[in-house]
């Protein structure tokens, strides 16, 4: 019985990443799939509606580069801000995509932090802004410390001297932090 136990387990572990990532798939797809066609009353084959999004993104980000469209957007943009809770949903979306996947990455310092005094302990972080022109703070610096398996964190304002800088990529310190230290390499390149 106890050998049968571990072969199910096993087995669990190898198609339960498998299944919630294909369902994931599957879900966007459908999801692109029956948005374009109630959108625009046209029917399609599974897996074009995917395709549309994925071309009008690629589109729309080509045109915001071009020297006429981007000072319209730009000033379009600037009233979007002057709207009250609508500017705070624009510019705080806009923040955290830019800071994923923008020019400017924001999580691309990882950090460790001491926090626990003479035990040692330590947190994980990101470095987000490195000083501030606030009188008492000069030496503090601001560190986002994302939760494992969940799309939240803290930011804490944390000395400088308490901060040690990682010589790892942001992408595999987040893949440790989201996994809860179970995936990722926290080796220095």
């Amino acid at each position: 019985m106890k050998i049968f136990v571990r072969y199910f387990v096993q087995g669990l572990m190898l198609w339960i990443p498998i299944f919630i990532t294909v369902y994931i798939i599957f879900f966007i797809f459908s999801l692109f799939d029956r948005i374009i066609p109630a959108l625009f009353n046209v029917d399609l084959s599974p897996g074009v509606g995917i395709v549309i999004v994925i071309l009008f993104v690629t589109l729309s980000g080509a045109l915001t580069s071009l020297l006429l469209v981007k000072p319209a957007f730009s000033f379009l943009e600037h009233y979007v801000y002057k709207i009250p809770f609508i500017n705070i949903i624009y510019s705080s979306s806009k923040d955290v995509v830019g800071a994923i996947v923008g020019d400017k990455k924001k999580f691309d310092h990882p950090v460790m932090v001491k926090t626990g005094g003479d035990a040692g302990t330590c947190r994980l972080g990101f470095v987000t802004r490195d000083e501030f022109n606030v009188k008492g703070m000069e030496d503090m610096v601001a560190v986002y410390f994302p939760h494992s398996y969940n799309i939240s964190g803290n930011v804490l304002f944390v000395p400088k001297q308490s901060v040690l800088p990682l010589n790892i990529t942001g992408s595999e310190a987040m893949k440790f932090i989201v996994s809860a230290g179970m995936t990722g390499n926290l080796e220095e390149k």
